[in-house]
């Protein structure tokens, strides 16, 4: 991975810098926007190669065609999976495996995403991306664990239909400050636009990263 990765140490350093507050209290969400294959989910990528705190989860989601369910249960999924990397338990992408290895640890939490899973099926949840939001400050409380969430292709969450979903997103966002969001993007005016419009914010505001392609000399290396 490092031998292929070349021109974007600065960013690295941005995003880790920003990381590392969060542990401290200091919550910056951040935005990487560029034109497509220019290397922002390989800058992510190496980032999640690279940098290891055992009191940060990632939870990276990319971009796919889904019902609202079927997201919902990968969310959960890749957080649980991710929060039970490092506790020396055999690890299956198995979502009721997963539930049941972690009530040992966040019962509080487990109990709130059966609760949301049970919601979801019975389509009688109206703010579910809250909801599933609101799991990574759940484990902050019973763990002191912080959480980055990583959305690869953010405005494709737009096609779940989901209501509201800026709206809640926004909520979301003043209140979590255990939990960082890195959003990304090849959809530069649009993505500009939604984070000056619908993800505005008075205080917290995303912080963008135009990531460019290589110059001359980058592009030789």
């Amino acid at each position: 991975m490092k031998d292929k990765f070349f021109g974007r140490k600065a960013y690295l350093e941005v995003i880790e810098k920003r990381i590392r507050g969060l542990k401290d209290g200091y919550r910056q969400n951040i935005a990487i926007i560029g034109d497509e294959l220019v290397g922002k989910t390989t800058l992510v990528f190496n980032l999640l190669h690279r940098f290891y705190d055992n009191r940060i989860i990632f939870v990276y989601m990319d971009s796919r065609p889904e019902s609202t369910q079927e997201f919902s249960r990968r969310f959960i999924a890749v957080t649980l999976y991710n929060f039970l990397l490092n506790s020396g338990i055999e690890l299956k992408e198995d979502l009721d495996y997963l539930l049941d290895k972690a009530r040992k640890y966040i019962p509080e939490t487990v109990n709130k995403i059966n609760e949301t899973l049970k919601a979801v099926e019975r389509k009688k949840r109206t703010h579910v991306f809250s909801e599933l939001l609101s799991i990574t400050e759940l484990i902050h409380k019973e763990t002191g664990k912080c959480c980055v969430v990583i959305f690869d292709e953010f405005l494709s969450l737009e096609k779940l239909g989901m209501p509201d979903l800026y709206q809640q997103w926004c909520k979301t966002l003043l209140t979590q400050k255990n939990t960082m969001h890195i959003i990304i993007s090849s959809m530069k005016f649009r993505a500009r636009s939604v984070l000056a419009k619908e993800l505005s914010l008075i205080f917290g505001n995303f912080e963008i990263l135009s990531i460019d392609p290589f110059d001359i000399k980058t592009s030789e290396e």
